[in-house]
This record gives C-alpha cells, structure tokens and sequence, in this order.
C-alpha cells in the first residue's frame, strides 16, 4: 500500500468517533464555570498537555473522543471534582 493510500491512525480514529479539539471545546460551556473554577481547568489542562506524551494512546484517544465525552460529561460533577481538590 502506498504512503498516499494509507490511512493514517489520526483519520482511523476521525472514522471511529474521534473528534477535532476545536468541535470538543464547544461542547463545554466554560463560561457556566465561577472564574476560579476557569482559573483550576486551565491549569488542570495545562498539566494534561504538559504530560501528554507520556499518556498512553488509548487514554488520549479516550480523553478527545467526541462522543465519550458527551455521555459522561456534566457539568455538577466537574464542579464537585474541582470542590474536591481543596478538601
């Protein structure tokens, strides 16, 4: 099979469900969030990219999936997660 025909792991995953960071980012309102909440999602974040390499593939696919983040996402359990931290 030729470089131009093969399709990459990044498009079979896009097949599977997979979904572009942009479309991911809209589907979490993060002005519903207290700016302090913003302020420990952002750094949340910031440390997930920094140690991103170091995911195995399965988790980082798991973590951008479009459609699993929709099933589980909400929004009360965020928050208490982030309450959670300074306990």
């Amino acid at each position: 099979m030729t470089q131009s025909t093969q399709q990459t792991e990044s498009e079979r995953w896009d097949d599977d469900g997979g979904s572009p960071v942009d479309e991911l980012t809209k589907m979490i309102a993060i002005e519903k969030f207290e700016r302090s909440e913003q302020h420990i999602l952002a750094f949340l974040g910031a440390s997930l990219l920094c140690f991103w390499d170091d995911l195995p593939q399965d988790a980082r696919q798991k973590l951008l999936n479009r459609e699993l983040v929709q099933k589980t996402y909400d929004e009360s359990v965020v928050k208490s997660r982030i309450a959670g931290l300074f306990k």
